[in-house]
């Protein structure tokens, strides 16, 4: 099958879903991929990207220009998020492929791509990979934030993104998403979630490999996007609820903040209280790696977090706070420690460093839990089976019937 991956950034390493369905589709499909660059550090991708893509075009974005397109869609129905990333010259590409009879099936990812793809819809099968359900995540940082300019801005985003997801719905033959949580929220009557598959992220095992960096005790690493706002959040509410309390009780324990872009109130956390501030790494492994505990301090959520899977994946332990858990298959207590506020996160914190049993069986858990569950061969597998049911859907002979009857142990 010629499909065709239209993406609103460079997939990679940091951006592991779309990079590794590319990845492992290759092996059997001919993948081409259109994708957007929005700063110079996505090059460092581009090379890596090209060796799984039959034809790879990347299409730059300048700062001015998504600027601009959020300014001429400040007073319309279009989402910010999405106007931010919009191209005129990828989505005439797309059109241009498809017109030519290039393309089997156009795979989209993200809410930011859906005006990339607009005019061939209908033209060609199309798979709408929304990852997490966008309107959900901005309702819930509306319940979070405490800046009223921010909660203004939640809530338009997350009516017009609602909007768009519901018309996804309607337009593409199959849909995709990260979690069960967010195929329950997704803004869709309920007959029409019999469309929507439950393909979850996953880990590399090879690339994450079980156990293999030396530890350092006392140490915890929260890893992250920090120019994500739910990870600036995460890492502000542990520095300011919960590293405090901890610091006090055991002035040995040291925490880094990993990851790219910190803004500046994260940045003002490093030195102080024994706190690392570290930006963009090349590799998160030896971070992750040799911590004694790894955070995830999520208030607000949307799909599944990798930074979970990948700590797993390592064998370090790992303290949540209990929003994460519904959207995996994780069970508190077996596979990791989950917190509802700062004091049960202080709590599951020192339970890890003094018992080193429970330590060792929830690194056993863990690892075991992303082998069986998040493995990328198994759930590339689920998200082909969601292509052919587009197809089917496209020449209108995947009766309704059928797609309830297919097996869904690995979409659901």
């Amino acid at each position: 099958m010629r499909v065709l991956f239209v993406v609103p950034n460079v997939p990679s390493f940091i951006r592991p879903r779309p990079f590794n369905f590319i990845r492992h589709l290759s092996e059997k499909h001919q993948v081409s991929v259109v994708c957007l660059a929005t700063n110079d550090a996505d090059d460092r991708f581009i090379s890596e990207l090209r060796e799984h893509c039959q034809r790879l075009e990347v299409i730059r974005v300048t700062r001015w220009r998504s600027l601009a397109n959020c300014l001429a869609a400040l007073f319309t129905a279009n989402s910010l998020r999405c106007a931010y990333f919009y191209s005129p010259r990828l989505r005439d590409s797309v059109k241009a492929r498809v017109e030519a009879n290039e393309v089997d099936l156009v795979h989209a990812e993200h809410v930011k791509s859906l005006a990339m793809v607009d005019d061939v819809l209908g033209k060609v099968p199309a798979v709408f990979d929304a990852v997490d359900c966008l309107s959900m995540f901005e309702s819930r940082r509306r319940r979070v934030t405490t800046n009223p300019l921010v909660k203004l801005f939640s809530w338009m985003e997350s009516k017009k993104l609602a909007h768009l997801e519901a018309k996804a719905g309607h337009r593409f033959n199959r849909l995709a998403i990260s979690s069960a949580i967010d195929r329950e929220a997704y803004p869709v009557p309920a007959a029409m979630r019999e469309k929507i598959d439950v393909v979850r992220n996953g880990v590399d095992l090879e690339h994450f490999r079980f156990r293999q960096f030396q530890v350092q005790e006392n140490l915890l690493v929260f890893c992250a996007k920090l120019d994500y706002f739910p990870n600036q959040d995460a890492a502000l509410y542990f520095a300011g609820s919960v590293w405090p309390v901890l610091r006090a009780r055991r002035p040995e324990l040291q925490l880094e903040i990993v990851g790219s872009r910190p803004p500046r109130s994260v940045r003002r956390l490093h030195g102080k209280n024994n706190i690392r501030v570290i930006g963009s790494v090349p590799d998160v492994r030896p971070y992750l790696g040799r911590a004694w505990v790894a955070l995830c301090p999520i208030r607000i959520r949307a799909g599944i977090q990798f930074k979970l899977l990948e700590a797993m994946a390592l064998g370090v332990p790992v303290v949540t706070t209990r929003l994460c858990c519904p959207g995996l298959g994780v069970e508190p207590g077996k596979h990791l420690l989950a917190a509802g506020d700062s004091s049960e996160f202080v709590s599951a914190v020192e339970l890890l460093l003094d018992n080193r049993r429970l330590r060792e069986e929830l690194i056993a858990a863990g690892r075991a839990y992303v082998e069986q569950e998040h493995d990328w061969t198994r759930l590339v597998a689920a998200l082909s089976q969601s292509y052919q049911e587009a197809v089917a859907d496209f020449s209108g002979s995947w009766p309704l019937e059928a797609s309830r009857s297919q097996p869904r142990s690995l979409r659901t």
